[in-house]
């Protein structure tokens, strides 16, 4: 997938199994195993290949970021992944093991509360390039099954010089599926419509309770103002606070809704991967946040 930022709708690419990466930091190329481009990026610009298009679209790098597949493999985290509690500290005594002929550390990442298993992750020592990332509890993993360092690589490998085609500014059909088939948007689409045939066409929609804890602080100051991510087993979100104010909150969250409201002291915004809160739940979380403050209005946002 590649996540835009108001130029291009995102493109989920599904159906792969086994990937071809070049990389040279921060330039990447992706393809499929018979050489099929997936995403080229030369350090300014990504050019993206969807569905039964014979042309990519091009965006600039601010404007998108790799999260298709390999990409606990492929992009580089933020220093900030590694605050808090979600997998960030080791479990178990970190072991030196030799893997696809290297030397590596193996190192096990200790869960949070919410979550009931631990990572397990394989580091070249040399590059520092996590080449194994695993799941044990899940039996879930993703790996290189061959990697080689220290090569050049022509500059052209990350270029593309073809034509491109205008981005969508509106979501269709083939950006979410894959330039192979069968690929798992097509699978999805026909056990969607079975499904709707043969049991129900009403969304199956159900109220859940979650008990959200604080996955990643984001930002805090002295005045109390915040900035989180938020989230549990079934949902994760974003929650913010700031001091009352009349000006503008440009929140700038790339998330589906955004809930805000103002007590007598503070501005407070939610948003949840899952779509709005209902107004039980919103009360609810208002309850929790500022018992003694009620809501007397909302702030101005982007």
């Amino acid at each position: 997938m590649m996540s835009g930022d108001g130029e291009a709708m995102p493109l989920y690419v599904a159906g792969v199994d086994d990937l071809q990466v070049w990389r040279d930091e921060p330039k990447i190329r992706v393809e499929s195993m018979a050489g099929q481009p997936l995403v080229i990026h030369n350090g300014e610009t990504v050019w993206r290949f969807a569905h039964q298009e014979d042309l990519p679209t091009a965006a600039q790098r601010e404007k998108v970021s790799y999260v298709g597949p390999g990409r606990e493999l492929l992009v580089t985290q933020p220093a900030s992944r590694w605050i808090g509690n979600d997998f960030t500290t080791p479990d178990k005594p970190i072991e030196e093991i030799e893997y696809l002929g290297r030397a590596c550390w193996a190192v096990e990442l200790r869960p949070p509360k919410h979550k009931p298993h631990a990572m397990q992750l394989v580091i070249d020592q040399h590059t520092g390039t996590i080449l194994q990332q695993r799941n044990d509890g899940f039996d879930i993993a993703i790996r290189f099954i061959a990697f080689t360092a220290g090569i050049p690589i022509d500059p052209a490998v990350f270029e593309w010089t073809g034509p491109v085609r205008p981005p969508r500014y509106s979501l269709a059909p083939d950006d979410f599926r894959s330039s192979f088939i069968p690929s798992l948007g097509e699978r999805k689409d026909i056990h969607r419509q079975w499904f709707s045939q043969h049991v129900t066409e009403r969304p199956l929609t159900i109220a859940i309770t979650a008990e959200l804890t604080i996955e990643n602080l984001r930002y805090h100051d002295d005045e109390g103002a915040f900035e989180a991510d938020i989230g549990s087993m079934v949902i994760t979100g974003r929650l913010a606070r700031r001091r009352r104010s009349t000006a503008t909150w440009d929140l700038l969250w790339d998330l589906p809704t955004l809930q805000t409201w103002t007590t007598t002291e503070h501005d407070w915004a939610i948003a949840m991967h899952t779509g709005k809160l209902d107004d039980n739940a919103l009360n609810a979380l208002q309850h929790i946040l500022h018992p003694d403050a009620p809501v007397v209005g909302r702030p101005e946002t982007e």
